[in-house]
C-alpha cells in the first residue's frame, strides 16, 4: 500500500472510529453544579428498544422527535425559608448543592381533596466526591416553602461510576402538613441501581460514549388523614418503576432518562427526555392540541404542511437546531415547502398555530 492509500486508510479509519465504545468513569465531576442548566426535550415515541444494555453496546434514539422542551435548572438555594433545613445552617449530611423540581411527588392525587393548596415540589440534592443524594423534599403548602428532610437519604449515584457497578439505597421521608392539614405521608423507597452497559448513545443531535444505569424502585407509601371517617393511617398500593438512565462524561445531566411504570409484569413507559440543541419548543408552547401532518415524508423536494387549525408560523431547522428557514404570518391550514436545494438529510418543521407548537421530523432524499 503506498503512501498516500496509507494516508487515505488512516484518516478514514479515525473517522469511523471517532466513538470507539471505550468503557468510560464517571465523576462527580461529570455530573451538574449549582447555576448549571442543561436544555432538555421531551418525546412521547416509544418504538425503540431501551431495555437492552451489555458491553460495547449501541443504542440508536436519533429518531426522536421532540413535543416540548424545557430548561432544567440546578438553583442554588440562597436565603430561601428552607435555608435551615438544606442551606449552610443545616446539619452536613442535608447541606444541599442544589435544588431541581421534583417529578415523582403526586401531588394532583392528593392535593383535590386537601383544604390547603399544594405546589412546585422541590428534591434537593448534596454533591459530593463520594455520590449525589437525595436529602429531602419542599412543597409550597398555600404558597409558603415547607421543608421535609429525609430520616433516610436515598443515594442517586455513587463514584466512581464503572460498568458493573450495583448498589441498594433505601429513602424514607415523612412529610407531614400539619398544622394547615392533619394530613401526613409516609413515603418508603427501596432502590437496587446497577451499571449494566456501556457504549455509543445516538441522539438526533449527536453521538456519545455512556455508562447505562437502571434503577428498579420499589416504593411503598402509607397515608394518614381525618378528612373522611375517624382519623386513620392507610397503606396506599405498593408502586413499581424502572428509571433507565444514559451518563456521558462532562454532560452535567444524564442525556436520556426513560421512566416506567411496572403494572402487572408489564412496562409503561411514563417519562422520555432527552438532551437536546434549543428547537423553539419552549414549555410555554406545549398547549398541543391540533393535528398537523407533512406529505410526502421522506420527500426530494415539495412538501405539503397541512394541518386542521389555522398555521401561523413554519421554521424549517436541521439537525443541530439552526434555523434555515423561516415563514411567517402563513395564516392558512396548508403551507408548501420546497427542499431542493438542501442536500439530503434529516430536518425539522416547527409548525405555530394559536393553539401551540409541534415539531415534525422531515427527511430529504
Amino acid at each position: 500500500m503506498g503512501r498516500v492509500s496509507q494516508l487515505f486508510f488512516c484518516v478514514g479509519f479515525l473517522t469511523i472510529n471517532s466513538y470507539t465504545k471505550a468503557q468510560i468513569t464517571l465523576s462527580e465531576t461529570d455530573f451538574a453544579s449549582q447555576g448549571d442548566t442543561v436544555r432538555m426535550s421531551l418525546t412521547d415515541e416509544t418504538s425503540t428498544d431501551y431495555i437492552s444494555a451489555g458491553e460495547a453496546f449501541t443504542w440508536d434514539f436519533s429518531g426522536l422527535v421532540p413535543t416540548s422542551q424545557f430548561v432544567r435548572e440546578f438553583t442554588a438555594i440562597g436565603f430561601s425559608p428552607v435555608q435551615l433545613t438544606f442551606g449552610i445552617f443545616a446539619d452536613d449530611d442535608y447541606q444541599s448543592s442544589y435544588f431541581i423540581p421534583e417529578t415523582n411527588f403526586p401531588l394532583e392525587q392528593i392535593g383535590d381533596f386537601l383544604p390547603i393548596s399544594l405546589s412546585d415540589p422541590r428534591s434537593y440534592q448534596k454533591s459530593t466526591e463520594d455520590s449525589i443524594t437525595k436529602v429531602g423534599f419542599s412543597i409550597k403548602v398555600s404558597g409558603i416553602d415547607v421543608a421535609f428532610p429525609s430520616d433516610t437519604i436515598e443515594t442517586k449515584y455513587k463514584f466512581p461510576m464503572t460498568y458493573n457497578q450495583v448498589f441498594t439505597t433505601k429513602g424514607y421521608t415523612f412529610i407531614d402538613f400539619s398544622p394547615a392539614a392533619d394530613f401526613k405521608i409516609k413515603q418508603l423507597r427501596n432502590i437496587t441501581s446497577t451499571v449494566d452497559g456501556y457504549g455509543q448513545l445516538i441522539l438526533p443531535f449527536g453521538t456519545f460514549d455512556v455508562l447505562r444505569l437502571k434503577r428498579e424502585i420499589n416504593e411503598i407509601d402509607s397515608i394518614y388523614q381525618s378528612f373522611f371517617g375517624p382519623p386513620s393511617w392507610f397503606g396506599a398500593p405498593p408502586f413499581q418503576s424502572t428509571e433507565y438512565e444514559w451518563i456521558g462524561q462532562n454532560k452535567k445531566e444524564v442525556l436520556l432518562r426513560i421512566i416506567v411504570s411496572n403494572i402487572n409484569g408489564s412496562e409503561q413507559i411514563r417519562v422520555i427526555e432527552y438532551q437536546d440543541n434549543y428547537l423553539g419548543l419552549d414549555a410555554g408552547l406545549n398547549s398541543i392540541d391540533f393535528q398537523v401532518s407533512a406529505f410526502p415524508n421522506p420527500t426530494t423536494d415539495l412538501i405539503q404542511v397541512s394541518s386542521d387549525v389555522i398555521i401561523k408560523n413554519v421554521s424549517l431547522l436541521d439537525a443541530t437546531g439552526l434555523i434555515l428557514e423561516e415563514q411567517v404570518s402563513v395564516d392558512s391550514q396548508k403551507f408548501s415547502l420546497d427542499l431542493h436545494a438542501y442536500s439530503a438529510g434529516i430536518y425539522f418543521l416547527n409548525v405555530e398555530s394559536a393553539s401551540g407548537s409541534k415539531i415534525i421530523r422531515v427527511t430529504k432524499n
